[in-house]
């Protein structure tokens, strides 16, 4: 096993592309809700990037079962729903005295989005308008993926589909997109129907081809003088393609080379080898990754809505360095509630459910 991946098969340089792109997420949100700045590329190819790294991690983790037909679409379905649902219904369950402001009047009813999102099924449906957290969209379309993953990644573990799928993937999504942000409404008019599961196929389907690969030769580890400026460069030219118009950096020659972009920081950061202090930083970013994804959108209006005019604070009339002082603490928080509920809430909770689960397993087994 070569030093990119720790003694569970984690490949690490994922985990700091992953926190990479959580951090980029959370500043986006923050400076456009802060009226500091509008950086849409940070926003959106964040976003799109974990759908590679998703699918990249899934195909790389179950691929050795696919091919021995040991992959249990049941068991799957089950370690993504305990992966997934503790801590985003948590996050819904901090975000109901938001719903249940006057701040939310005009909203579908917080009960039935609730029920829905319960069951991480939204994306199904509706995922912008069902969302009951900031970013929940994104988790509802993920799990649409998911319902059909064992046939897709055996679709692509067979040579003669593999590019057959990926092709249908890739017209489909740029279809999607053409057809919805590339159409006269923009993105303004049609950012609801775009944020549906075909925009995101390319995405997945692709990570999850890379995921293959990386299975099956992952080759030489990367050295990280030579890995880390070159992701670094590559991650910070994908962020500064924004453009004045929301939207434009999903079109034209943008909408074709950012995300390849993406594809090759996905690659470069599966290839280099991750060690010491590096590893160590790694795993605390794939630690926070998820919780300061769905957690800081919480912080942020809780405070925005409850805290400041219960202290009279108007932030709208803060200057530059005390914005940034103030994104800097909350995202600090959130990074460290974030680690907290990983370490003490999610992980302990993951845990029992697989023992829950192995039980019953164990018992069918047995009686067939």
């Amino acid at each position: 096993m070569d030093g990119s991946r720790a003694a569970a098969g984690r490949v690490h340089g994922w985990h700091l592309l992953r926190g990479a792109c959580a951090l980029a997420v959370a500043s986006y949100h923050l400076l456009l809700w802060t009226g500091t700045a509008a950086p849409w590329a940070w926003g959106s190819y964040g976003v799109y990037l974990f759908f590679i790294l998703s699918g990249a991690s899934l195909a790389y983790t179950y691929s050795h079962a696919q091919q021995a037909g040991a992959l249990s679409w049941r068991a799957f379905l089950w370690a993504r729903y305990v992966r997934l649902a503790p801590l985003y219904l948590l996050a819904i369950l901090l975000s109901l005295p938001l719903h249940l402001s006057p701040h939310a009047a005009g909203s579908a009813p917080w009960w039935r989005q609730a029920a829905l999102n319960a069951s991480l099924l939204h994306g199904l449906v509706d995922p912008v308008a069902n969302e009951m957290v900031i970013g929940g969209w994104s988790l509802g379309v993920e799990v649409a993926f998911y319902l059909a993953f064992p046939w897709l990644l055996g679709a692509l573990l067979r040579p003669r589909l593999r590019w057959l799928v990926l092709a249908a993937a890739a017209g489909l999504q740029a279809g999607w997109i053409l057809r919805t942000i590339g159409s006269a409404q923009g993105y303004a008019g049609a950012s609801g129907l775009y944020h549906q599961v075909p925009a995101f196929a390319a995405y997945f389907l692709g990570g999850c081809a890379l995921g293959v690969a990386h299975a099956r030769h992952a080759g030489r580890p990367l050295a990280p003088r030579a890995a880390l400026p070159a992701l670094a460069g590559a991650f910070a030219a994908l962020l500064l393609q924004s453009t004045g118009r929301q939207g434009d950096e999903l079109l034209g020659w943008r909408g074709v080379l950012l995300p390849l972009l993406c594809f090759a920081l996905v690659a470069l950061a599966g290839r280099m080898q991750v060690d010491g202090r590096l590893r160590r930083l790694a795993e605390s970013a794939g630690d926070a990754t998820y919780g300061l994804y769905l957690l800081h959108p919480v912080l942020y209006f809780s405070a925005a809505y409850f805290l400041f005019p219960a202290l009279g604070v108007q932030p709208q009339r803060w200057g530059l360095p005390a914005r940034a002082a103030f994104l800097l603490a909350l995202g600090a928080c959130a990074w460290g509630l974030a680690l907290l509920l990983e370490r003490r809430f999610e992980r302990p909770l993951r845990n029992r459910a697989r023992r829950w689960f192995a039980a019953p397993r164990a018992a069918w087994a047995r009686a067939a």
